[in-house]
């Protein structure tokens, strides 16, 4: 099949709609966990991938998975709810002196 003989994308799928985004960062300072889960609401330690994560829940399917590498992972069904997970999590750790 020659390259314009192959049928459009949206000849064959309809139009994709986004459910959800996934963005990745790390934090450039150094947050101490155990104050975090204990003056921070709305976190809980987790384990996924048998690591122990911290979990910021902004609302349901927005959240921000914080790793022990300092990796962030921030999830959001649009990219605006990205950017309120962020400025969440920051207001509520400085909110608390932790940075």
């Amino acid at each position: 099949m020659r390259l314009n003989e192959m049928p459009r994308i949206l000849d064959i799928f309809e139009n994709p709609k986004i459910k959800s985004v996934r963005a990745i960062t790390k934090i450039s300072r150094n947050i101490d966990i155990e104050e975090l889960l204990d003056r921070v609401p709305h976190v809980k330690l987790i384990s996924t991938s048998k690591k122990k994560v911290v979990r910021f829940e902004l609302k349901r399917a927005s959240y921000l998975l914080l790793f022990p590498s300092r990796y962030v992972e921030v999830h959001a069904p649009d990219p605006g709810g990205i950017h309120d997970v962020l400025v969440a999590f920051r207001n509520e750790i400085s909110k608390r002196a932790l940075i």
